[in-house]
């Protein structure tokens, strides 16, 4: 299994170039990327000569990357014409360079029983430009443990949608970090998902924490092993149903954390938050290396 990593961890905290962000993760041994492309800053979306995307695919090549899944803009509200036209445009590129799994994210409804068939009509609109450039969607589960407007949170509901849309067209990303955060059961979903695994986004998080008089819930996108998900169980479910994609790590430490403002003569002091480039770097260079332990460790590593 191929480890891959999420671009966004350089272009939208450090040098908004994607390309860059190509060079810079294969230098570190990764195999495959997750483009972010509702990240990446750097023109992808607003490229009408094509000629960015052409640089990309070519440094993709240059480096022996495999540009395996992307993840598109994402809205709560299914109203918002931008993001038809930022989804069809982000479809359109994800074609040219062949990325087959294209993760999305289902809206929130106050109905669960309405949330399946709105997000079905919704995402359909879109078949004809999945028919054309072979892209497929991946419904990422999402939501909180206190969230009651997510409601994709389970196997059974991830299932359905594309069930619903049809199997030609979408598939499911597990987020192991959301699988936490909503206190599900990781063996048991991936493995009810089965063959609609397209592609799996890696993080840790600790859940629930408690503090003094209320239970809390950070998304912190924490290193694998970093966190409390059994890890174990993610990886054998992966085995058991043979899952063919890349062991995807969507990180965002050390920049993403919860801490709460600290202000200091009337002003907000966040002097530690700007994490120096040379601290990431290392960071990522251990993230790497926490990777591959993880797939030599269950024989899965592939060089």
């Amino acid at each position: 299994m191929k480890l891959s990593v999420c671009s966004g961890g350089y272009t939208r905290f450090f040098i908004h170039d994607t390309s860059e962000a190509l060079r810079y993760f294969a230098n570190l041994g990764y195999q495959a990327i997750d483009l972010s492309i509702d990240s990446s800053y750097d023109g992808l979306l607003d490229d009408p000569d094509g000629s960015h995307a052409k640089t990309v695919k070519n440094v993709a090549k240059e480096c022996n990357l495999l540009l395996y899944q992307a993840h598109a803009p994402a809205s709560a509200d299914p109203t918002d014409q931008k993001l038809v036209k930022n989804l069809e445009k982000t479809i359109e590129v994800c074609g040219y360079l062949e990325i087959e799994n294209l993760v999305i994210h289902p809206f929130p409804t106050d109905d669960i029983s309405q949330a399946i068939p709105l997000n079905a009509e919704y995402f359909s609109q879109f078949t004809p430009l999945l028919d054309k450039t072979g892209v497929k969607l991946c419904a990422e589960n999402l939501g909180n443990y206190n969230d009651v407007r997510h409601h994709f949170k389970t196997a059974e509901m991830l299932n359905g949608l594309v069930d619903k849309v049809g199997k030609k067209y979408m598939k499911v990303c597990w987020d192991t970090g959301h699988g936490n955060l909503t206190n599900k059961d990781q063996y048991e979903n991936v493995t009810k998902i089965g063959s609609n695994l397209g592609c799996v986004h890696i993080h840790d998080n600790y859940y629930p924490i408690f503090v003094p008089g209320e239970q809390y819930a950070f998304d912190a996108h924490n290193f694998p092993l970093f966190g409390n998900i059994n890890f174990d169980a993610f990886i054998q479910a992966l085995i058991d149903i043979n899952y063919k994609g890349t062991f995807n790590l969507e990180t965002d430490t050390p920049n993403r954390r919860g801490h709460r403002d600290f202000v200091y003569n009337g002003e907000v002091t966040l002097k530690l938050k700007p994490i120096p480039f040379e601290i990431r770097k290392k960071s990522d260079e251990m993230l790497f290396y926490i990777g591959k332990y993880m797939l030599e460790t269950y024989g899965l590593w592939e060089d």
